[in-house]
């Protein structure tokens, strides 16, 4: 549920972004949003390797998927925070399969310009971290209590 929603979302965004050719400071040289075509990948790295990202996103894709399927069956958040992971992937995916580029448009300093779906990668990866810390953490202090 989570995953199509976000999907929906970012691409429906994508493609008022791309319709509008968007260029809205909203507050200027901080944040804006801006219409960037990213044929690379984060920070536009490794820019024009379009089918090169496409092969690595459908394998990674598959990994993360199975991986998931293993480790959330007992825990909602982390199931949902999973979905988030794949629906980013994917829609960037989408992306690069239908547009031959990633559809970018949150510019803010410090962060370069980015989309939803990297967003929700971004911050439910550390999410999911930070979950997996605290499960360690509360594992060791209940063994050195016995």
């Amino acid at each position: 549920m989570y995953f199509l929603i976000t999907l929906m979302i970012d691409q429906i965004i994508k493609y008022i972004v791309v319709a509008s050719n968007c260029n809205i400071p909203i507050i200027p040289n901080i944040f804006n949003l801006i219409y960037v075509k990213n044929t690379g990948g984060l920070y536009g790295i490794f820019e024009n390797s379009n089918f090169k990202f496409i092969i690595i996103s459908i394998i990674i894709l598959i990994i993360l998927f199975i991986y998931s399927k293993n480790i959330t069956k007992d825990n909602k958040l982390k199931r949902v925070l999973w979905q988030l992971i794949l629906a980013g992937g994917v829609s960037n995916l989408i992306d690069r399969i239908f547009r031959g580029f990633v559809v970018d448009f949150v510019q803010m300093i410090g962060f370069g310009v980015f989309n939803l779906a990297d967003a929700c990668i971004v911050i439910s990866a550390i999410m999911i971290i930070f979950l997996e810390l605290k499960e360690i953490k509360s594992g060791s202090n209940r063994e050195s209590s016995n």
